[in-house]
């Protein structure tokens, strides 16, 4: 029965609460009865009208307890209590809007970054991939000839090994149309290995990687729902990739971007012992493996070292005595995540300052709200209330404004992760996966919530434990707390502290960037246009064809109206294309310590670098005359002048490709160009470049390269001269794809534009951080003139000058910077450590940007302090001493 009735009560409760205003008149309606009746007995005692008025007034007693009584039983008192001080919070915030908004806005900005950035982490750090047993993945360091595979297979007792390449780019023609893909060549049994099944048709099967029985193509669901409008019926359908005809095998689903979400098409890796170039030379692929039951990733460590001191011994031709020297096992999520790891950690490095940096200021920000509220609370404890409900009224209005910060933050973050995900390269592992994650979304919202408890109580604390006499004298501000004063003293300091260390990180960045933009690249990328032509190699079957093409194509273009020059290229500078090839000197007969450079090879029309005016140090440059059927003739780049034929006259010695018989002879040597980045110029295994003309040039397949750029020297950047080059471009030949027209100095702009967005973040979390605690520095400061108005005015009114007292305000706020700075250089010291692999030609500890930052945070402290300084020296004495 008990159980009954509590249920019975809690019914009623909910009937009220639902029907709060129907009951309320309920309630005086029965009130008014009650008293209306005992004033008809007074009267009917013999009391005039108005006495027996008054004095059911009296038998009745206090109506208003009674009705408070009757309304407290009807619901829940704690949520009607709670609801009572929220509406107060938020008639309070309306009417202080300045501080309503910079609370939100701060909140919003550090819980809406920390979100965005702690999303990429955990999607593409902490969060598992999405195959089978994650965790038995590995990637075996370094990179392998195909031969390799067959080899490592069938010796590896600890896991199964599948081959996978990183892909290149390939013609795909569907129904007679045209359009560029990456595709990625795998072992067929890649997709088992990792545990994943095609969405619609069917895997690779066994032996698909043979001659002859590997014409057969998996889409990606990206490109099967943008070429093939989401047809299932293509399974099964013939398309040509690179003039090869393959069959549609399958679909993959949605969520699988392996090796990256560049890629779009994977075809089976052919392994053909019997194609030396391709088994023993061809593309170098890293290899990824799966761990047998029972066996660890020590085990497989340890395997690999053996494996490999047995293949390297099969090599037909000698291979460098380092190869691979340091190739292990590796978890393919670590391995995944390498390349953007260190810009995510500093990216949550910065992410969490301005989230410490919101903290503090927030915490500032109420304690000084709390403190000039001394006299209301001191008017609402004089008329009964106690110091709990002080702190509970403070602590709602705490939650309130981290509640409307947090939903804030929570918009601002699924905006920005958007933003973040830009400086991340397009071939990142499961970029496309990056979204808001609600889980960390509602962590955050309860870190917030707790954050507001933590950081309002102390501020309610404080506020409740005044003197009721002193705090109700008209215009009281006296009775200062130092130690509260000193505590909000010591929060700004450390929020200086912490911007310090930001701005030092966007300084540096800033310098680095700077410095990478003012890098002599070797070339001249000014009114120069670019396009991209991609021909298949089976149409290059015939050298002459291609070469024909290109020079009809030169020859349409030079004649158009404000074209000064063109040439065609296998790759132009920074494009993000790495063309190498293996050659021999010589001379300088190979061996394990002195194989086969890897030189930077470029396929080139004769005038492509003058028209760069990539300057000619010595010898000739190549002509027209270096045709197919002419002597065979290469430049070199300083670099390799140097590296190769050390103290050595250059010119006429000889050069060729490792996988051909003719010599070719130096005619030249070059200036070195910044090919592949602006940062080093070429990879360090590259040691320089060589330029071929492009009727003699070859791949490492010994075949003429087919893809080419065309480059357009032009007098001005005019939109329709770009349209006008494209056309000429495309109208070669429907079947061969051409890209946009582009501007050569926009490519070499793009090769740091990664840099260039993460630079810009740190900017604008320094920015915030600068912003916020000039915020700070100011309420501070404010706040300890508006507490010291009587001793400024006691001050001015025994004879100190006005410029006395603003010098003494301007030194607070001075102070607390310097404070916060001292700081700020021993944090920096040690945080800007995260970046040093990101800065180009600076170092960590920069002495410039460390002092310029520290006159910022000066100049910051002392902006912040001006208006609140400026106003106390226009201060009437008289005025204030009458007040106090």
């Amino acid at each position: 029965m008990n159980v009954i009735g509590k249920w019975l009560r809690l019914y009623r409760r909910l009937q009220f609460c639902l029907r709060r205003a129907e009951a309320a008149q309920a309630l005086d309606d029965e009130l008014a009865f009650h008293q209306d009746m005992k004033q008809r007995d007074n009267e009917r005692a013999g009391y005039e009208r108005n006495v027996a008025h008054d004095l059911s007034r009296k038998q009745m007693g206090n109506v208003t307890l009674a009705r408070e009584e009757s309304r407290e039983s009807w619901g829940f008192l704690r949520l009607d209590r709670f609801v009572a001080d929220l509406r107060y919070a938020v008639r309070s915030f309306a009417k202080t809007p300045l501080f309503t908004s910079i609370t939100v806005l701060s909140l919003a900005v550090g819980i809406g970054g920390s979100l965005a950035v702690f999303s990429l982490i955990d999607a593409l750090l902490i969060r598992p991939l999405p195959y089978r047993a994650p965790d038995r993945l590995v990637r075996i360091t370094g990179t392998y000839p195909r031969a390799a595979l067959d080899f490592f297979r069938a010796r590896s007792r600890s896991m199964r090994i599948a081959a996978v390449s990183t892909g290149s780019e390939f013609n795909l023609i569907k129904a007679g149309t045209t359009f560029r893909v990456m595709a990625s060549a795998v072992s067929p049994d890649l997709f088992d290995l990792l545990g994943t099944q095609v969405a619609i048709g069917r895997s690779f099967r066994q032996q698909e990687d043979l001659p002859g029985r590997d014409h057969v193509i998996i889409l990606s669901a990206s490109l099967w729902k943008e070429k093939f409008a989401s047809d299932p019926g293509i399974v099964g359908q013939m398309v040509s990739l690179d003039g090869v005809e393959r069959q549609i095998a399958g679909i993959m689903p949605a969520d699988f971007s392996f090796p990256s979400g560049a890629v779009k098409v994977w075809i089976p890796m052919r392994l053909d012992p019997s194609n030396f170039l391709e088994y023993w030379s061809g593309e170098f692929v890293p290899f990824i493996g799966r761990l047998q039951p029972g066996f660890k990733l020590q085990a497989a460590q340890h395997e690999i070292r053996t494996m490999l001191e047995q293949f390297r011994g099969t090599f037909p031709y000698p291979m460098a005595r380092e190869w691979n020297a340091d190739a292990t096992a590796v978890s393919l999520q670590d391995d995944l995540t390498g390349p953007v790891r260190g810009k995510l950690m500093a990216l949550s490095a910065a992410v969490a300052l301005i989230l410490l940096i919101t903290s503090v200021n927030v915490a500032g920000l109420l304690l000084a709200r709390a403190m000039t509220r001394r006299k209301e609370i001191a008017l609402r404890a004089a008329l009964g209330a106690g110091r709990k409900r002080i702190i509970r009224q403070l602590l709602t209005e705490g939650l309130a404004l981290s509640s409307g910060g947090s939903i804030a933050g929570v918009l601002l973050g699924a905006s920005t992760v958007s933003v973040f995900m830009s400086i991340l390269p397009s071939t990142t592992p499961r970029l496309t996966h990056i979204s808001l994650d609600w889980h960390i979304v509602l962590l955050f919202v309860a870190l917030m919530l707790g954050a507001a408890v933590a950081f309002g109580i102390t501020p309610a604390i404080s506020a409740s434990q005044i003197d009721l006499a002193d705090a109700m004298k008209t215009g009281s501000r006296r009775s200062v707390d130092r130690n509260w004063t000193r505590s909000r003293m010591a929060l700004i300091a450390a929020e200086v502290a912490l911007t310090f260390v930001l701005a030092v990180g966007a300084g540096l960045l800033i310098k680095s960037l700077y410095l990478l933009s003012r890098v002599h690249t070797g070339f001249d990328a000014a009114n120069i246009i670019t396009v991209r032509i991609t021909p298949t190699q089976a149409f290059c079957a015939q050298r002459a064809a291609c070469a024909a093409l290109y020079q009809r194509l030169l020859d349409q273009v030079r004649q158009t109206p404000g074209v000064l020059d063109a040439a065609v290229a296998n790759a132009v500078p920074l494009d993000g294309q790495l063309p190498t090839i293996a050659v021999d000197i010589d001379g300088h007969p190979k061996s394990v310590d002195h194989p086969a450079p890897m030189l930077w090879s470029g396929a080139v029309s004769p005038g492509y670098l003058e028209l760069l005016r990539v300057p000619l140090l010595s010898g000739r440059m190549l002509h027209a005359g270096d045709g197919a059927d002419s002597e065979s003739v290469v430049l070199v780049s300083l670099t390799a002048a140097r590296r190769l034929w050390p103290g050595e006259s250059v010119l006429g010695k000889h050069i060729k490709p490792s996988n051909e018989n003719k010599w070719r002879t130096v005619v030249g040597i070059v200036a070195d160009v910044r090919q592949f980045s602006l940062r080093k110029g070429l990879p360090e295994w590259v040691p320089g470049a060589v330029y071929m003309p492009y009727a003699q040039a070859v791949t490492e397949a010994g075949k003429i390269p087919a893809a080419m750029t065309l480059v357009v020297k032009v007098r001005s950047e005019a939109p329709m001269l770009k349209q006008e080059i494209e056309r000429l471009a495309r109208s070669l030949n429907p079947a061969i794809p051409a890209g946009n027209a582009e501007m050569l100095s926009n490519i070499v702009g793009s090769s740091i534009s990664e840099f260039r967005s993460l630079m810009w973040l740190f900017v604008v979390f320094a920015a915030t951080a600068v912003f916020l605690a000039s915020i700070g520095i100011y309420g501070l400061v404010s706040y300890w003139v508006s507490q010291r108005r009587h001793e400024i005015g006691l001050r001015m009114a025994i004879g100190a000058k006005r410029g006395r007292i603003l010098l003494m305000i301007l030194n607070q706020g001075a102070q607390i910077a310097l404070c916060g700075a001292c700081a700020g250089i021993f944090a920096a010291l040690l945080g800007t450590r995260l970046l040093a692999s990101l800065l180009y030609d600076v170092a960590p500890a920069d002495a410039s940007i460390f002092a310029f930052v520290t006159l910022l945070m000066i100049a910051i402290a002392l902006a912040g302090a001006a208006i609140p300084a400026a106003r106390a020296a226009r201060m009437d004495p008289v005025r204030s001493l009458r007040i106090e």
